[in-house]
């Protein structure tokens, strides 16, 4: 598999770059590559991992959509604009974007569902927790967790040292509370997922997919009849 990565300067694109065979790395992009650049990375790659900005990463659906590859995106922060932009481009190719590659959140996030259905009267509360250079708060794994809820949530962002990524979800009724926590210690865990994601979306037919469709096929594969949703 060729890979060509978006976002190759920032923390997660060195993370990912670092997972990859030498082989397989076909080149990376920043925010200084130009389009050309970009179109070259794109024609030699078998699809595309992204990590960057939603400004970089329609930027670089537009061209994998031209190429023709898959791509994966775990950028966050977009627009509703820039999700109507990847909703056109999925029409094209298979575009895969989660807000969080960790097989952990998705369990919380199944998880929660529950829970919301157990305690409907119960107050959510969701803390997210990152690294004082994050960009977007809340984090976009905190809006995935909320939405979860199936109800107005409480979100409480806080930008502390060196965090990789901490997220709770709290369910307060008048004599109890219950927590689900979920903490990651290195961001191999984001882009092993990743790399995950991009052995699987190699050959899907155009659309726009989640981690859970991932999930959902591997588990079904194995035969067992449960599985993350």
């Amino acid at each position: 598999m060729k890979i060509g990565i978006i976002g190759v300067s920032g923390r997660m694109g060195k993370a990912l770059a670092a997972l990859i065979l030498s082989t397989e790395q076909v080149g990376g992009a920043n925010s200084k590559t130009s389009a050309d650049q970009l179109m070259k990375i794109a024609q030699s790659s078998d699809v595309l991992i992204d990590f960057s900005s939603p400004q970089s990463a329609v930027k670089a659906m537009e061209i994998a959509s031209v190429c023709r590859i898959p791509m994966v995106s775990g950028t966050t922060g977009f627009s509703e604009n820039d999700y109507g932009k990847m909703k056109k481009f999925s029409e094209t190719i298979p575009i895969l974007h989660s807000n969080n590659f960790s097989l952990g959140i998705q369990v919380m996030a199944a998880l929660i569902r529950k829970c919301s259905d157990i305690f409907p009267h119960f107050d959510v509360a969701i803390i997210d927790r990152h690294h004082n250079r994050k960009k977007d708060a809340p984090s976009g794994t905190a809006l995935f967790l909320a939405e979860q809820a199936r109800k107005s949530a409480q979100i409480v962002s806080l930008r502390e040292g060196n965090i990789f990524g901490e997220h709770t979800c709290d369910f307060t009724g008048e004599n109890e509370m219950l927590s689900i926590s979920h903490r990651v210690f290195n961001r191999e865990v984001f882009a092993d997922g990743a790399l995950k994601c991009a052995r699987w979306i190699l050959g899907k037919d155009p659309g726009l997919y989640s981690i859970q469709d991932c999930i959902r096929d591997a588990v079904c594969s194995t035969g067992e009849s449960e599985h993350v949703r």
